[in-house]
């Protein structure tokens, strides 16, 4: 288990450990046992990878358990989100719920993947000596560079024009309708599917960017 200081940061990114736990999300429980589990995903249950895959899933709050895993009431909501202002808002809950992270950009709100003085930065928040710093750097830019745009996303341009108000499942996406991007000058529709989210927030971050330069 990844260990700076006394965080816990976990070695899989959350839209991989997402993905896996789909698998889970996908049962009619939502629950399935360690070995079943492992089988789906076709990995060994006593391998190292999968052992560090769980640790990560847990490390997000996704999945809770030991023999037998279910999805945490945080991991239900971001794997079956309402709409698209609902996706974004789970999954800014998930990786604020990281103790690390959420120290981190609460300490340095505008960090980034590629800040030259990360290192420096992660010693600082954690108290480890470079020697840990540079082992975890690799995964620390990683995943900033995916959860970054999901923090800074501005939610108050987000919304949802969906074309029923029913109950929207992650496999329902292909007629979930689509996020409507709405501000003076500005008005673009982004399918309800990844690639739509992303560039979605993509486009919200931009405008953030705009407002602060004006």
């Amino acid at each position: 288990m990844a260990q700076l200081g006394k965080y816990k940061i976990p070695e899989i990114t959350l839209d991989k450990c997402l993905e896996v736990c789909n698998v889970i999300n996908k049962q009619k429980t939502r629950k399935i046992g360690r070995i079943a589990f492992s089988q789906l995903l076709e990995m060994s249950h006593r391998g190292g990878q999968f052992s560090k895959l769980i640790n990560s899933c847990k490390i997000w709050s996704i999945i809770d358990g030991r023999e037998f895993y279910s999805l945490t009431q945080l991991g239900i909501n971001v794997l079956n989100p309402l709409n698209s202002n609902n996706l974004i808002e789970s999954k800014k809950e998930l990786i604020l719920n990281v103790p690390f992270y959420s120290t981190l950009f609460s300490n340095y709100p505008n960090i980034t993947h590629s800040d030259t003085t990360l290192l420096q930065t992660i010693e600082e928040t954690t108290g480890v000596d470079r020697f840990i710093s540079l082992k975890f750097e690799n995964i620390i830019r990683k995943t900033l560079s995916e959860i970054n745009p999901i923090v800074q996303t501005l939610d108050s341009f987000v919304e949802v024009n969906n074309e029923r108000d029913n109950y929207i499942s992650n496999n329902d996406s292909n007629s979930a309708g689509n996020v409507n991007i709405s501000t003076p000058g500005i008005n673009v529709d982004f399918p309800f599917n990844d690639e739509g989210i992303n560039a979605a927030i993509a486009l919200l971050n931009s405008l953030k960017i705009s407002n602060k330069i004006n």
